[in-house]
């Protein structure tokens, strides 16, 4: 299973974005909703261009992901000699 570890210390756009989610779980609904509409207000590290920086992998993991993405590219290219094969046996 893949771990995500998080950086330490947190670079610094996502200690600013940390200290505005505090701000926004203090604030009563309409501040909640005023911050929202504010153009830079993002506090989901999933949809953050800096979210790859404030969590990676283990260079494990990421070996791992790579050798899985190189077996699937074999595989790939096997089916596609494979069709070829086929294609050039039915010629003769």
């Amino acid at each position: 299973m893949l771990e995500w570890i998080e950086a330490n210390p947190l670079p610094l756009a996502c200690q600013k974005c940390e200290e505005q989610q505090q701000r926004y779980f203090a604030a009563d609904e309409a501040e909640k909703l005023r911050m929202e509409q504010e153009e830079d207000f993002n506090c989901d590290c999933g949809s953050c261009e800096h979210g790859g920086e404030r969590f990676y992998l283990s260079r494990k993991d990421e070996l791992t992901l790579q050798r899985k993405a190189a077996e699937k590219g074999i595989e790939r290219l096997q089916r596609k000699i494979a069709a070829i094969d086929k294609e050039l046996a039915s010629m003769e």
